[in-house]
């Protein structure tokens, strides 16, 4: 591994500690000052944020829909300066209880993501 991907991994996982934290603030630090962050929820096909203070904003929404629910993310996969990573968390509760699968594209730029581009599986009916 070289010592891009080794800043990469270390972003990422920054990012990932930040979120389960449920710090908005400490996970848009890993963006890049011109970071776009485009949400898997929000007006359709998702909601997009444009630099850290939107970062910020939209994580924080994210954070805040996604209260207390039970999450796994599996070991990313990084190539060059890209990375994917799936997760799954637990929405509902007793019989109503259902997984949410999704992934996220990420782009990584001078040791800071450039850009993390997410994707859910939904539900119908």
């Amino acid at each position: 591994m070289d010592e891009t991907q080794a800043i990469n991994r270390v972003r990422l996982a920054t990012l990932t500690a930040a979120w389960a934290a449920g710090d908005a603030e400490a996970a848009a630090a890993c963006f890049a000052p011109e970071g776009v962050y485009a949400a898997s929820v929000g007006p359709q096909p998702g909601a997009t944020f444009y630099g850290r203070r939107e970062i910020r904003d939209g994580i924080a929404t994210m954070l805040a829909l996604d209260l207390g629910a039970p999450r796994v993310i599996d070991e990313p996969l990084f190539l060059n300066d890209r990375a994917i990573t799936t997760w799954t968390y637990w929405k509902g509760a007793g019989d109503g209880l259902h997984a949410v699968r999704g992934c996220d594209l990420f782009t990584f730029s001078r040791g800071r993501i450039l850009m993390k581009d997410a994707f859910r599986k939904t539900q119908v009916g």
